[in-house]
């Protein structure tokens, strides 16, 4: 019977103090203090990707040209893995490429309601 007791305790006052951390995890944390000037939502962000300038290294599969005076260090960098990180670093991550498809690919339609039936 005590057993019982000392676990409802113990287990009562390891609640309370867990109570206790996330009230003051909540109070004093700096969540009030964000800036609410900037204008976090998803259509903002897809603006910036989309509105990115086509004319970017890479842009439409356009070649990525290195300066005369960049070349020494794209050879330094080329020797850490045989890879031109220099090319890399320059070129972003979404880039847009042209559409190589055959034209009647371009044309051709899908179905919307597409189903697998097993």
């Amino acid at each position: 019977m005590r057993r019982l007791v000392y676990c409802k305790v113990i287990l009562a006052t390891s609640l309370m103090w867990v109570l206790v951390d996330v009230f003051f995890l909540l109070y004093f944390s700096e969540h009030n203090k964000c800036d609410d000037k900037k204008e976090r939502s998803l259509l903002s962000a897809l603006r910036a990707v989309i509105s990115r300038n086509q004319e970017d290294p890479g842009e439409m599969g356009k070649a990525v040209l290195i300066p005369k005076d960049d070349q020494e260090k794209m050879k330094e960098l080329f020797k850490i893995n045989q890879f031109n990180l220099m090319v890399c670093d320059l070129t972003a991550l979404n880039r847009s490429l042209p559409d190589v498809r055959w034209k009647d690919a371009r044309q051709k339609s899908t179905l919307k309601n597409f189903q697998i039936q097993g």
